[in-house]
């Protein structure tokens, strides 16, 4: 199965299988609650075929994961993060030192009321 956006799926296909197991699941139990063929379940696990969004979703709700870890997507995070810095760069790009200072003092003060609630 050729690779798309990244993600490897017969990782996932093992990290399906991990999550089911842990959750205490047989391919069978997992292909009732679901609505599929046990074969089904067991060509996701293989990497053979990639389950539905909403089979993925339920799958990772009966689990109790989330997609993000099914998929091998733990840099979600970063990359939010990566997104957010560049944005906010974005934002301040030309504001005037005064400004710059105001959102400093701010967001100093922020991270002081995060230290005391420590």
């Amino acid at each position: 199965m050729p690779e798309d956006r990244g993600y490897k799926w017969r990782e996932s296909g093992a990290r399906i299988r991990e999550a089911r197991t842990r959750a205490g699941l047989t391919q069978r139990e997992v292909s009732e609650l679901l609505g599929v063929s046990p074969h089904a379940v067991w060509c996701w696990e293989a990497g053979k075929t990639k389950p539905s969004a909403e089979h993925l979703v339920e799958l990772a709700s009966r689990c109790q994961v989330s997609t993000d870890s099914l998929l091998g997507r733990e840099v979600v995070e970063a990359e939010l993060l990566d997104e957010a810095e560049a944005s906010f760069r974005n934002s301040v790009a030309g504001l005037p030192r005064e400004d710059l200072k105001e959102i400093q003092d701010f967001i100093n003060f922020v991270r002081e009321q995060r230290r005391r609630k420590k």
